[in-house]
């Protein structure tokens, strides 16, 4: 089976850690972390109990798939995770460049006016809720979370074209009850993951079953007349 490995540039962009909830998911972005080999945070839906605050942290990866020209018949995503496993997680379609950069967090949606209109709709209740927009998920809810092995998410049909059809195939990974679905809680989840500057053989990368081409009948056809 085929794999193509993460690049140099995964790593997670966050909302600042102690701001209200609809303004920590909708926020420009304040943080990033672009050269760790691992974080016990990489996804995170913060929470503060004593300050009833809130912030937000998003993991993201790209891929090289300039060798992918068919869509795979199927994809399996495998992130090594580690120390913390509390929060469901999902992979969703972003366009982000290559370096990350703060702004990731939020301008990394902005191939979907859907999502950046749910961004902007945020208030812990599900009035900017991702779900249903559509072509934005690449995967299921994941709602268990390994701390010492690789978690395999299967990617969908959305994720399959689009690693034949883009150069440059990008996954964020994001925290499912909270973050995706738009609803606020009162505890961290935290959910911990190697990159690929780990360096230890750990890295995020992708299985893939290779597609089979269309067959092209034109001449059988013409053959015919």
């Amino acid at each position: 089976m085929p794999t193509v490995v993460a690049s140099s540039h995964d790593g997670w962009a966050a909302s600042p850690l102690l701001g209200t909830y609809a303004g920590a998911r909708s926020h420009a972005g304040d943080g990033v972390g672009s050269t760790n080999s691992y974080d016990n945070n990489g996804v995170w839906h913060y929470y503060a109990s004593r300050r009833g605050k809130y912030g937000i942290r998003r993991a993201f990866f790209d891929f090289d798939t300039t060798s992918i020209t068919v869509a795979p018949s199927a994809a399996t995503f495998k992130v090594y995770g580690m120390i913390n496993g509390s929060g469901d997680i999902i992979a969703v379609k972003t366009n982000h460049v290559t370096t990350l950069v703060a702004t990731t967090f939020y301008d990394a949606f902005d191939h979907s006016p859907a999502a950046q209109t749910a961004l902007d709709n945020s208030d812990g209740s599900g009035a900017g809720t991702f779900a249903g927009i559509s072509g934005l998920a690449y995967s299921a809810a994941i709602d268990t979370w390994s701390t010492s092995g690789y978690n395999d998410i299967a990617l969908n049909a959305t994720a399959l074209a689009d690693m034949a059809s883009e150069d440059t195939f990008n996954i964020c990974l994001m925290n499912y009850d909270h973050d995706y679905l738009d609803v606020d809680g009162t505890a961290s989840e935290q959910n911990g993951m190697r990159f690929y500057e780990n360096g230890d053989g750990k890295w995020p990368y992708i299985d893939y079953t290779a597609g089979t081409a269309a067959a092209d009948n034109a001449t059988f056809f013409g053959a015919n007349f």
